[in-house]
């Protein structure tokens, strides 16, 4: 019979297994709890709520009394974007070569021109989902939307939509849904929308407007005939798009926006106005501006416009 083994003849065993337990130990501990730690709360697309014909406006632009406005667009840049935390939805799509299109409009009084048709909507619920290795970026509304195709026969010619008194922009309407009757190119009149479906958008001036997106002042005196006023790349009015649902209401706020680039490579003026001399005009930006207007360079953002006297 063979005698037992020596200790020192075991010993070699015994560390090969220690070592061993020792190896696994660290890459359990290094694979478990980071990822663990790493989950985080964003905000992505949830189920439709519903689908709506909402009659909206394709393009507006605010019109200086005594003056006129150019804008430059593309077939199909008009749209309507929606941000609920890290979810951003309808982002201004890249214009295809060549699409470029050109309006001036010189009216008698200032105002709001616009041009509005029936388009097809859908409203999504936001929703927060937990995810791995994300920062945490919840949701800040309900609801999104997304503006799809005209859904009926029912577009309106631009038409400019009057303020009572045309020397300011501080008067002109908010929200316009259509009850008054609208009319399409052949003359006949569409027919009225449901009760509560309406886009409000919001590009009055900000009268009581601080810092950097607060009004500034374009001193006009003292001079003739007319002068520029540029806008240059993306154009934003805040928007709310408001549906009836479950016995109320329910919104998504966003922004129409625009921006003008015609050809590769090309970037054109999005707007650009002409104002009267002789007059003190007070601007102001609406929606995000990086910094004060300056009229002698391009501006941010859609503006409003306030006449007065010197």
């Amino acid at each position: 019979m063979q005698a037992p083994a020596s200790a020192s003849h075991r010993k070699p065993v015994w560390v090969f297994v220690v070592v061993g337990i020792s190896v696994a130990s660290v890459v359990f501990v290094g694979l478990g709890p980071p990822g663990w730690f790493l989950h985080a709360t964003v905000c992505e697309v949830g189920s439709v709520v519903g689908n709506f014909v909402i009659l909206s406006p394709g393009a507006l632009v605010n019109l200086p009394d005594g003056g006129g406005v150019s804008f430059t667009a593309n077939y199909g840049s008009w749209n309507y974007s929606f941000t609920s935390g890290s979810l951003t939805i309808g982002s201004v799509p890249i214009p295809p070569q060549g699409a470029g299109i050109g309006e001036y409009v010189s009216p008698p009084q200032a105002g709001i021109f616009a041009d509005y048709a029936d388009f097809n909507w859908t409203f999504y619920h936001a929703i927060n989902v937990t995810k791995a290795g994300s920062a945490s970026d919840p949701c800040t509304q309900p609801y999104v939307a997304v503006r799809g195709f005209p859904a009926t026969n029912c577009e309106s010619p631009f038409t400019t939509i009057p303020i009572a008194n045309n020397s300011t922009d501080a008067l002109e309407p908010h929200a316009w849904n259509g009850t008054t009757g609208q009319y399409n190119f052949d003359g006949t009149q569409c027919g009225l929308r449901a009760p509560g479906t309406y886009v409000s958008f919001d590009s009055s001036f900000h009268s009581n407007g601080t810092g950097v997106v607060g009004p500034v002042h374009w001193d006009l005196c003292g001079v003739t005939g007319f002068h520029p006023l540029q806008l240059d790349g993306l154009a934003q009015l805040p928007v709310t798009v408001v549906v009836p649902f479950a016995g109320g209401h329910i919104t998504a706020t966003g922004y129409l926006e625009w921006i003008s680039n015609p050809l590769p490579g090309v970037h054109l003026p999005t707007v650009g106005y002409q104002v009267p001399g002789g007059w003190n005009w007070t601007l102001a930006p609406v929606g995000p501006a990086g910094s004060p207007i300056n009229p002698d360079t391009p501006l941010p953002s859609l503006i409003a416009f306030v006449r007065s006297a010197c």
